[in-house]
């Protein structure tokens, strides 16, 4: 915990490098402080290949949906958020398309989350 699934649209794939990006926002979240122990920390990139923006004018999109268990406050949930954005923008290079960059929190009920952690050999 806490899960990070960060959903790109195919058509920006060539503007962004991958590895940097799941870096990138996994160091903001550990340096936040609010998570512990920071191993606890997962972050996934998906790309979306089948996907509108709008109108359907060719612009991408990169949403950043962090899953927190419940409980965290507000003005916490949007220091991280805005913090995820503000660390995904400067990596997207040039190009031709408009790119829209949102992040959410979204809270995961405390009550109904499992978790096991299997030892490596």
């Amino acid at each position: 915990m806490p899960h990070l699934r960060i959903e790109y649209s195919t058509n920006i794939a060539c503007r962004f490098d991958p590895a940097l990006l799941v870096q990138a926002t996994a160091d903001v979240l550990v340096a936040s402080e609010v998570f512990s122990p920071p191993d606890a920390i997962k972050v996934r990139l998906l790309p979306v290949e089948h996907f509108r923006v709008g109108s359907g004018a060719d612009h991408g999109f990169i949403h950043a949906g962090l899953s927190l268990l419940s409980g965290r406050d507000g003005d916490t949930k949007q220091r991280l958020t805005v913090a995820l954005v503000d660390a995904i923008a400067p990596l997207v290079g040039p190009g031709p398309q408009v790119v829209q960059i949102t992040s959410e929190a979204l809270d995961m009920d405390r009550d109904t989350y499992s978790k096991r952690v299997l030892p490596g050999a």
